[in-house]
Protein backbone atom coordinates (compact mmCIF):
# COMPACT_ATOMS: atom_id res chain seq x y z
CA UNK A 1 0.00 0.00 0.00
CA UNK A 2 3.33 2.43 0.82
CA UNK A 3 4.55 1.65 -2.58
CA UNK A 4 0.88 2.41 -4.11
CA UNK A 5 0.68 5.53 -2.55
CA UNK A 6 4.11 7.05 -3.60
CA UNK A 7 4.20 5.80 -6.74
CA UNK A 8 0.38 7.83 -7.02
CA UNK A 9 2.16 10.96 -5.39
CA UNK A 10 5.04 11.28 -7.45
CA UNK A 11 3.28 10.86 -11.10
CA UNK A 12 1.04 13.58 -9.64
CA UNK A 13 3.53 16.36 -8.96
CA UNK A 14 2.41 18.15 -12.50
CA UNK A 15 0.63 21.10 -10.83
CA UNK A 16 -2.68 22.36 -9.95
CA UNK A 17 -5.73 20.87 -11.68
CA UNK A 18 -2.99 18.37 -13.25
CA UNK A 19 -2.06 21.33 -15.60
CA UNK A 20 1.81 21.06 -16.27
CA UNK A 21 4.35 22.85 -13.91
CA UNK A 22 5.33 25.38 -16.81
CA UNK A 23 2.31 27.66 -16.55
CA UNK A 24 4.26 29.37 -13.71
CA UNK A 25 6.15 32.04 -15.12
CA UNK A 26 9.19 31.20 -12.85
CA UNK A 27 9.08 27.79 -14.69
CA UNK A 28 9.28 29.28 -18.31
CA UNK A 29 13.26 28.46 -18.83
CA UNK A 30 12.70 24.76 -17.67
CA UNK A 31 10.62 24.39 -20.90
CA UNK A 32 13.16 23.70 -22.82
CA UNK A 33 13.99 25.66 -26.74
CA UNK A 34 11.14 26.84 -28.94
CA UNK A 35 10.37 24.42 -31.04
CA UNK A 36 8.28 26.55 -33.39
CA UNK A 37 11.41 29.00 -33.37
CA UNK A 38 14.22 26.20 -34.25
CA UNK A 39 12.11 24.73 -37.07
CA UNK A 40 11.67 28.69 -38.92
CA UNK A 41 15.10 28.92 -38.53
CA UNK A 42 16.07 25.52 -39.96
CA UNK A 43 13.49 26.06 -43.00
CA UNK A 44 14.93 29.85 -43.70
CA UNK A 45 18.26 28.07 -43.55
CA UNK A 46 17.51 25.25 -45.69
CA UNK A 47 16.05 27.76 -48.22
CA UNK A 48 19.13 29.83 -48.44
CA UNK A 49 21.54 26.97 -49.03
CA UNK A 50 18.37 25.61 -52.04
CA UNK A 51 19.11 28.73 -53.31
CA UNK A 52 22.65 28.96 -53.41
CA UNK A 53 22.63 25.13 -54.86
CA UNK A 54 20.24 27.06 -57.51
CA UNK A 55 22.95 29.91 -58.20
CA UNK A 56 25.94 26.98 -58.24
CA UNK A 57 24.07 25.00 -60.70
CA UNK A 58 23.58 27.99 -63.27
CA UNK A 59 27.38 29.13 -62.74
CA UNK A 60 28.21 25.77 -64.01
CA UNK A 61 25.55 25.54 -66.89
CA UNK A 62 27.58 28.93 -68.18
CA UNK A 63 30.83 26.46 -67.75
CA UNK A 64 29.06 23.82 -69.97
CA UNK A 65 27.98 26.79 -72.88
CA UNK A 66 31.62 27.63 -72.85
CA UNK A 67 32.64 24.00 -74.09
CA UNK A 68 30.13 24.55 -76.81
CA UNK A 69 32.05 26.99 -78.34
CA UNK A 70 32.87 26.69 -81.87
CA UNK A 71 31.02 23.47 -82.30
CA UNK A 72 27.76 21.82 -83.54
CA UNK A 73 25.34 18.69 -83.14
CA UNK A 74 26.12 15.92 -85.81
CA UNK A 75 24.74 12.24 -85.99
CA UNK A 76 27.72 10.86 -83.91
CA UNK A 77 28.40 11.02 -80.34
CA UNK A 78 31.44 13.74 -80.67
CA UNK A 79 30.27 17.49 -81.32
CA UNK A 80 31.50 18.62 -84.98
CA UNK A 81 33.15 21.92 -85.78
CA UNK A 82 31.55 24.93 -86.87
CA UNK A 83 33.84 27.72 -86.80
CA UNK A 84 32.74 31.23 -85.91
CA UNK A 85 28.59 30.61 -85.55
CA UNK A 86 28.50 31.67 -81.54
CA UNK A 87 25.76 34.06 -81.09
CA UNK A 88 22.89 32.23 -80.11
CA UNK A 89 25.30 30.42 -77.32
CA UNK A 90 26.22 34.31 -76.04
CA UNK A 91 22.94 35.32 -76.06
CA UNK A 92 22.11 32.38 -74.00
CA UNK A 93 25.11 33.01 -71.58
CA UNK A 94 23.56 36.09 -71.51
CA UNK A 95 20.36 35.31 -70.43
CA UNK A 96 21.72 32.87 -67.93
CA UNK A 97 23.56 35.75 -66.67
CA UNK A 98 20.79 37.95 -65.41
CA UNK A 99 18.95 34.74 -63.95
CA UNK A 100 21.91 34.37 -61.80
CA UNK A 101 21.98 38.03 -60.70
CA UNK A 102 18.24 37.84 -59.85
CA UNK A 103 18.96 34.90 -57.86
CA UNK A 104 21.53 36.46 -56.00
CA UNK A 105 19.23 39.46 -55.09
CA UNK A 106 17.06 37.31 -53.53
CA UNK A 107 19.60 36.02 -51.08
CA UNK A 108 20.73 39.47 -49.97
CA UNK A 109 18.13 38.62 -46.89
CA UNK A 110 20.98 36.32 -45.54
CA UNK A 111 23.03 38.23 -43.67
CA UNK A 112 26.02 36.20 -42.75
CA UNK A 113 26.08 35.31 -46.78
CA UNK A 114 25.85 38.93 -47.35
CA UNK A 115 28.65 40.31 -48.46
CA UNK A 116 29.92 37.44 -50.49
CA UNK A 117 26.37 37.52 -52.17
CA UNK A 118 27.80 40.90 -53.30
CA UNK A 119 30.87 39.74 -54.30
CA UNK A 120 29.13 37.20 -56.47
CA UNK A 121 26.83 39.72 -57.48
CA UNK A 122 29.27 42.38 -59.23
CA UNK A 123 31.54 39.21 -60.67
CA UNK A 124 27.66 38.57 -62.35
CA UNK A 125 27.05 42.32 -63.06
CA UNK A 126 30.24 42.58 -64.61
CA UNK A 127 29.93 39.30 -66.89
CA UNK A 128 26.79 40.82 -68.49
CA UNK A 129 28.13 44.17 -68.68
CA UNK A 130 30.94 42.91 -70.52
CA UNK A 131 28.67 41.11 -72.66
CA UNK A 132 26.79 43.83 -73.50
CA UNK A 133 29.66 46.43 -74.21
CA UNK A 134 30.23 44.50 -76.85
CA UNK A 135 27.17 43.42 -78.66
CA UNK A 136 28.62 44.32 -81.31
CA UNK A 137 31.23 41.46 -81.83
CA UNK A 138 28.99 39.02 -79.59
CA UNK A 139 25.97 40.14 -80.71
CA UNK A 140 25.71 38.69 -84.45
CA UNK A 141 25.48 35.27 -85.11
CA UNK A 142 29.03 35.25 -86.51
CA UNK A 143 30.39 36.15 -83.17
CA UNK A 144 33.99 34.05 -83.81
CA UNK A 145 35.51 31.24 -81.52
CA UNK A 146 38.01 33.46 -80.43
CA UNK A 147 35.28 36.26 -79.24
CA UNK A 148 33.21 33.90 -77.44
CA UNK A 149 35.83 32.14 -75.67
CA UNK A 150 37.05 35.83 -74.37
CA UNK A 151 33.60 36.26 -73.15
CA UNK A 152 33.04 33.45 -71.84
CA UNK A 153 35.76 31.43 -70.50
CA UNK A 154 37.06 32.32 -67.29
CA UNK A 155 40.96 30.96 -67.98
CA UNK A 156 41.15 33.24 -70.91
CA UNK A 157 42.32 36.37 -68.81
CA UNK A 158 40.35 38.95 -71.13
Amino acid sequence: ILMTLFLFISCNNSGKDGNSASNNSANESIKGPNLAEISKKIADSNAVVLAVKEVETLLASIDELAKAIGKKIQNNVNLGTEADKNGSLLAGAYAISTLITQKLDGLKNSEKLKEKIEGAKKISEAFTKKLKDNHTDLGINGATDNNAKKAILKTNGD
